[in-house]
């Protein structure tokens, strides 16, 4: 969850781009030079620092028992990262092996610029990754991307400042009732809201309409809400920002989904919604204690729960590497080997082998121990990940719905203003795309 940029400046060139080189890519047929000689591949990949430095270290461990393969590897924030990418596959110049999102993938995947994956079922090994997790870097027949691990929607929040306002986080989780009562409650105690504001992501609508029995979009790439929906969360989100339940909006303009412009790591709200594979980023840098509890919901079942077993990122390798044989071989390290895994932990969710995501949540500590016990303490609530899938032009819809929200909560549009532009505009990039 991650991206706050111009609607045109980004993601919003993303599809044209893409298109641009479609052509191009049509040639490139299935030649692949990585030979068995010295060979030089890219990596990149968005995260934080702790993400950062476990990546670095298994990719170390690769390089060692790997020595004819050398890894050159890039991170930064994910919008930096998106346009610099966009640009360099526009370029032809792509690294060999590259980290998705939901909202990505959709994008790359519907404009033929990533490899069939199936062709290396020799060298890529997935049996052990849950069907429910590998179905969707699936399409078309063929398999175009694998993921990076196991994540599932939380609220990442200080159990200090909930204990000084007499706040407890009830047994099954929160009630939406409850939920809003006491992030009230810790904003009037302890001057500092309850929450961030969650209207700002497109993510957390997402969550809200699937404990409704809908979507974001249907099974077909439409839109799955109507703008009845999108106003009444987003009135929602307005009626705590009155009596300081949620962030304020000088802290939720900010906001991007990164631990870096977290208005919770920036002591600006006592909690935040996110995805647990970032649980290990808030425990590092927040400074104190940090707890994990499911998303609110009236619901007791998985269908109305809100959350879901989702792979946090995707790992992929373009169709315009000329090393697609190394970029296979380290994406197969990087989610099969017990090693790599270890080094890995929980940096980007739980490990998507089922197999080192036993033998790493069974020897965990600290943040990597907090991570594996929030997933288990909310299997029973984790829906299927099939009506979860974003489609091409979603990148788009992301950013234009941080953008709007903006101009509600200063107040330069009214709700049913701003959720009928959202529409607008979606319905736009949807049929464009």
């Amino acid at each position: 969850m991650n991206g706050r940029n111009s609607r045109r400046g980004l993601l919003g060139v993303l599809a044209a781009v893409l298109l641009a080189v479609t052509a191009p890519l049509a040639a490139c047929g299935s030649s692949n030079d990585s030979g068995s000689g010295p060979q030089s591949i890219r990596f990149v990949w968005w995260g934080n620092q702790d993400r950062a430095n476990a990546t670095n270290k298994a990719i170390a461990l690769f390089e060692q028992r790997n020595p004819n393969i050398h890894v050159q590897t890039e991170f930064s924030g994910y919008a930096a990262y998106v346009q610099k990418l966009t640009t360099e596959i526009a370029g032809g110049a792509a690294p060999d092996l590259i980290q998705l999102d939901r909202a990505t993938f959709g994008e790359y995947e519907q404009k033929h610029v990533l490899s069939d994956l199936t062709q290396y079922q020799n060298q890529l090994r997935t049996n052990s990754i849950p069907d429910n997790l590998l179905s969707g870097g699936r399409a078309d027949g063929g398999l175009y991307a694998v993921p990076g691990g196991q994540t599932a929607q939380m609220v990442a929040y200080d159990p200090a400042l909930f204990a000084r306002a007499g706040v407890t986080v009830p047994g099954n989780g929160w009630t939406w009732q409850q939920f809003t009562t006491d992030m009230a409650k810790v904003g009037a105690v302890t001057g500092e809201p309850g929450t961030t504001d969650f209207g700002w992501a497109v993510d957390w609508f997402d969550s809200w309409l699937h404990q409704r029995g809908k979507a974001l979009y249907t099974s077909d790439g439409k839109l799955g809400f109507a703008q009845a929906d999108l106003e009444q969360f987003w009135n929602l989100t307005g009626s705590l920002r009155q009596n300081k339940g949620v962030s304020a909006p000088q802290a939720t303009t900010k906001m991007d989904g990164s631990i870096q412009n977290s208005a919770m790591v920036t002591k600006q709200a006592a909690s935040e919604f996110n995805y647990d594979s970032n649980l290990t980023s808030y425990i590092s840098s927040y400074g104190s204690p940090v707890a994990a509890a499911p998303l609110p919901s009236d619901g007791t079942s998985t269908k109305d729960s809100g959350m879901a077993a989702l792979p946090p990122v995707y790992y992929a390798v373009p169709k315009m590497s000329a090393h697609r044989d190394a970029a296979v071989k380290l994406l197969d390290f990087l989610v099969n080997d017990p090693d790599a895994g270890k080094l890995l932990g929980t940096t980007r969710g739980l490990p998507p082998n089922s197999d080192v995501r036993k033998s790493v949540c069974g020897n965990a500590a600290a943040g990597d121990k907090t991570v594996c016990d929030y997933e288990q303490s909310v299997a029973a609530r984790l829906g299927p990940s099939q009506s979860w899938v974003w489609p091409a032009g979603s990148s788009e819809i992301k950013t234009d719905f941080q953008q709007v929200y903006d101009n509600v909560i200063f107040g330069k549009s009214s709700v049913a203003d701003a959720a009928r532009q959202v529409i607008s505009d979606a319905q736009q990039s949807l049929g464009s795309s």
